[in-house]
Parts: structure tokens; C-alpha cells; sequence
């Protein structure tokens, strides 16, 4: 008998349809109906730290409240940043959102008695770009779940190599990572986030990084 065929059962048993197991089966039933809340929130890049209130049942510009630094020490860039998140604040925190990005193709890397954490090649959002698409495929992706209800509890997305998306652009690294906390009401929020992309387009060199942190979750507000 060939030595790649209990080979290749082996690893058919390790890579199992999503649809084979419950734990996925129950994270992609899990909804984001439910309240939205207010939140305070650490904003920091390589420029600015910044400490605000959210409120996303507030009219566009009175949604964020900057309590630090003082008006009077913005930059440009931090003013023209907070304009474009006010337009996207509606209030989705939730961590079921990664669950779009999980494929029907996946392989468990850690179980414990509470989580299960598996490893896959993020499929693209629903409104991905095409250049996003292809991104997407040269990324290692990664989700950890409560293996009680299926919930997201973090999600980390990484570039194992450079990626060249253009002849004029390089990646040189690309992370993104996630960890989540329960909302009183039992979903998972993101309380942490950081994005960090470093390379050069257009014989410009780029090196960004952004992190986020809900420190509070707030009454409900809608």
C-alpha cells in the first residue's frame, strides 16, 4: 500500500468541513441583534494618543467626544481621521462579524475545555474589492471560539511573506489582530484592536500602526 494514501487520511481527518462541526455550526448562527451601546475607547497611532466617549445614537459629528488630547493640540491628520470614523460609527462592535471571513475549510490548531482555536485562509467580505480579493489569499488567518455558544472570542489575520500587489507596491507585513469581551447581554465585542501594515508604494515607504481599545462599555443607547 502507498505511504501517501494513510497519509493523506490523516490529513483529511485534521482539515474538516465547517459545516461538520458544531462549534462553527454555532458561530455562524450567533446574531448581532440586540442593544447599542455607548463606550469610552483608547485611539493611538504613531502620532497621537487619544481617550473618547462614543455614542452611536448621536447625529454624524457628535458621536465621538475627545477628552484628550485638547482641540487645540490636533493635528490635521488626527481631525481629518476623526471626521471619516464619525462617518463609520454605527454602533457594530460585534465580533460576529469575522465570522464571514471564516471558509468552509478549516483546521484546529489548540483545544482547551472552554475554546478551540483553527487556522484557515481568510475568504474576502462581501464587499471586498478585487484588490482586497487577492490580498486575502496570501494572508494565514486565525479565530478562537467558545465552545459553549460558538462565540468569537479573538480573530488574527497575518502575511506569512512580502506580497507585491502591484508593480509599484509592496507589503512587507500585514497584521491584524482582534481579542473580544461579552457584552452584558452576552455578545462578544471587540475591545481590542490593532493594525499594523509596513512597505512601500510608489518609491514612498509606508509604516503604519493603529490601535484601539474599548475600555468601558457603556449603557445602552438604542
Amino acid at each position: 500500500m502507498s505511504r501517501i494514501f494513510p497519509l493523506a487520511l490523516i490529513v483529511a481527518g485534521l482539515v474538516a468541513p465547517a459545516s461538520a462541526d458544531p462549534v462553527i455550526e454555532m458561530m455562524r448562527s450567533l446574531s448581532k441583534d440586540g442593544p447599542i451601546y455607548a463606550y469610552e475607547m483608547i485611539y493611538s497611532d504613531a502620532e497621537v494618543s487619544a481617550v473618547g466617549k462614543i455614542d452611536p445614537s448621536q447625529p454624524e459629528g457628535q458621536r465621538i467626544l475627545v477628552t484628550s488630547p485638547a482641540e487645540s493640540e490636533w493635528s490635521d491628520d488626527f481631525r481629518e481621521g476623526l471626521e471619516e470614523m464619525e462617518s463609520e460609527t454605527d454602533g457594530d462592535i460585534w465580533c460576529t462579524d469575522f465570522a464571514e471571513m471564516v471558509p468552509s475549510e478549516i483546521s484546529a490548531l489548540e483545544e482547551n475545555d472552554t475554546t478551540i482555536t483553527y487556522a484557515f485562509t481568510p475568504q474576502p467580505e462581501s464587499d471586498a474589492d478585487g484588490m482586497e480579493k487577492k490580498m486575502m489569499k496570501k494572508l494565514k488567518a486565525m479565530v478562537t471560539l467558545d465552545k459553549t455558544d460558538g462565540s468569537v472570542l479573538a480573530f488574527n489575520m497575518k502575511l506569512p511573506k512580502p506580497y507585491k500587489p502591484a508593480m509599484v507596491a509592496k507589503i512587507n507585513m500585514f497584521e491584524m489582530d482582534a481579542t473580544c469581551a461579552r457584552a452584558p447581554d452576552g455578545r462578544t465585542f471587540v475591545e481590542t484592536f490593532d493594525f499594523k501594515i509596513a512597505g512601500s508604494a510608489m518609491m514612498q515607504s509606508f509604516d503604519e500602526t493603529v490601535s484601539r481599545k474599548i475600555t468601558r462599555l457603556l449603557d445602552p443607547v438604542g
